[in-house]
């Protein structure tokens, strides 16, 4: 299934519909041209590496940022199934380690994260999490978590999934409930725990499986994104500050982790 994924990206990109991004060149190239979207290819779960030495094929065929996690996986605690890394977890650690792959600890359990933090000295990311100070799960990142992550240099992409924005939001309640506003809040606190904004940057999540009744009210498709610098700016942010959030926080980390 996962090669099959695979292929549909590698499809998209040879009929010239979006570029893959493996390398900095490529990175520099989609960012000057601006024609065409650029993909970099993450695998959130990692059941499909049939054991860890298989990392450095996957790494061959494309992938640049792997997540052990989305619930529990042969290799990790995750989402609402808590535990640490198997041994099989640990070893996978040490293969990303040597193919200098990004480690995306989202949908991390606690016990996964830390230890994984421990063992792995490579680029951590959390591509798309929120703040657990403001909704209570642990699907979110606690506040220790954030100063972790913080201290390694981190980026934390923020999610539009209203349920991940408002503790108490609930299955049928009205999207106007929800605003960029909230997603400003959970990007104000990390910049907060921070002290600036080189740590945060558009998460989204919108190929995530929720639909656009779940979203804030101001998105509608991917092409909203962009009104998220308006209400950053609204909220006191200064236009350096919004360019990090919005592009360069990302376009920093994929410049210093991606191979020449």
């Amino acid at each position: 299934m996962a090669i099959q994924q695979l292929k549909y990206y590698e499809d998209l990109a040879s009929q010239g519909h979006v570029r893959l991004i493996l390398t900095q060149s490529d990175l520099r190239s989609v960012f000057e041209d601006q024609k065409r979207v650029g993909v970099v290819l993450l695998m959130e779960g990692a059941d499909p590496i049939l054991s860890p030495e298989n990392v450095r094929d996957w790494y061959a065929l494309g992938l640049r940022i792997l997540a052990p996690s989305w619930r529990a996986t042969r290799y990790a605690g995750g989402t609402h199934m808590p535990g640490p890394l198997t041994d099989a977890g640990r070893q996978l650690i040490g293969q990303l380690e040597k193919s200098r792959l990004i480690l995306d600890v989202s949908h991390m359990s606690d016990e996964s994260f830390f230890e994984a933090l421990t063992l792995f000295t490579g680029r951590v990311i959390a591509s798309h999490s929120n703040c657990r100070a403001l909704v209570p799960t642990d699907r979110q990142l606690s506040d220790e978590m954030i100063h972790a992550l913080i201290s390694r240099g981190s980026v934390i992409g923020a999610v539009f999934n209203n349920p991940f924005l408002l503790k108490d939001w609930e299955t049928g309640m009205v999207k106007s409930q929800v605003t960029l506003n909230h997603v400003v809040q959970h990007i104000r606190h990390i910049c907060t725990i921070a002290g600036d904004a080189l740590h945060v940057a558009v998460g989204s999540d919108l190929d995530g499986g929720f639909g656009v009744e779940n979203t804030p009210m101001e998105i509608d498709t991917v092409a909203d994104l962009g009104k998220l610098a308006s209400a950053l700016s609204n909220d006191g942010f200064s236009e350096e500050d919004v360019e990090a959030i919005m592009h360069r926080n990302w376009l920093r980390t994929l410049e210093e982790a991606l191979p020449a």
